[in-house]
């Protein structure tokens, strides 16, 4: 299973997330204390982040893990930004590899990222999913991994919706996605486990759900020692903070400028 963590506030170095923490996404990606499946997260390291004022995020992915890659470790520490969403990617067995595979995936500013997997997926899910995508969006298919499917039914839930959900399109998309994929995965009599974050300019929107597995842990802090004025939002708590609360399983969970509410499927 992969390990994700998004952040939201002042502009900080993209090695917050990943190298600095006590247990950031480095720490996470050989020594998880909460991952379910596999052992290590060493089949990628992926980061997308958002500059002050501008609405288009900026994306590095990289197949090696975080510590044998030959730029993001000094990149980190002196790019940044006020959101950022990233990822160490720990490949479902039979999926694809290679920097296309790595996760979050971005379409039309909105970044996307799954820690979970899709059951029966090269041989039944997978193909009824990506059947149901239009031309547009099958052509954004880099990878035929179960992440940048699930990432795109999402998208086409979106870009499906009408102008009356325009301030919520992407909530109504993450929930449309999420059944939608269970009822497929359900008809296959495959699991399904589908921790899912999605990032726009000024918001993270999150989930925590699985059908027929237990679901992957997810956590949310504000306003913690390290991250004053900020909210996280990640697999495993990046530090020992009190600050960090679990999201119980069916829930969806939304950080803006204004905070975070949690909500039941």
């Amino acid at each position: 299973m992969c390990r994700l963590a998004g952040y939201r506030g002042p502009s900080v170095p993209l090695a917050t997330l990943i190298y600095d923490p006590p247990h950031g996404l480095e720490h996470q990606s050989y020594k998880p204390r909460e991952m379910i499946s596999g052992s290590v997260s060493v089949d990628g390291t992926g980061i997308v982040w958002w500059v002050e004022g501008d609405s288009t995020p900026l994306r590095y992915v990289s197949e090696r893990p975080p510590w044998s890659d030959a730029n993001l470790p000094r990149l980190a520490s002196r790019l940044g930004g006020c959101q950022q969403l990233a990822a160490v990617r720990s490949a479902t067995p039979g999926t694809a590899f290679g920097p296309r595979a790595v996760l979050p995936f971005t379409h039309t500013g909105v970044a996307g990222a799954l820690n979970g997997y899709l059951g029966r997926f090269r041989e039944q899910t997978g193909p009824a999913l990506v059947a149901r995508l239009p031309a547009k969006l099958f052509a954004a298919l880099d990878s035929g991994s179960d992440a940048s499917v699930a990432f795109l039914t999402v998208m086409r839930h979106r870009e499906q919706g009408s102008a009356e959900d325009s301030g919520d399109s992407l909530r109504r998309a993450l929930r449309e996605a999420v059944a939608e994929i269970f009822a497929v995965c359900s008809e296959a009599g495959a699991p399904a486990s589908l921790t899912m974050l999605l990032a726009e300019a000024d918001r993270i929107l999150a989930v925590r759900a699985a059908s027929g597995a237990p679901p992957n842990s997810l956590y949310v802090a504000q306003d913690a020692q390290r991250w004053p004025s900020a909210l996280l939002i990640a697999s495993e708590p990046l530090d020992d903070d009190t600050a960090w609360q679990a999201v119980p399983a069916d829930h969806l969970v939304e950080t803006s400028r204004m905070g975070w509410h949690m909500e039941p499927l």
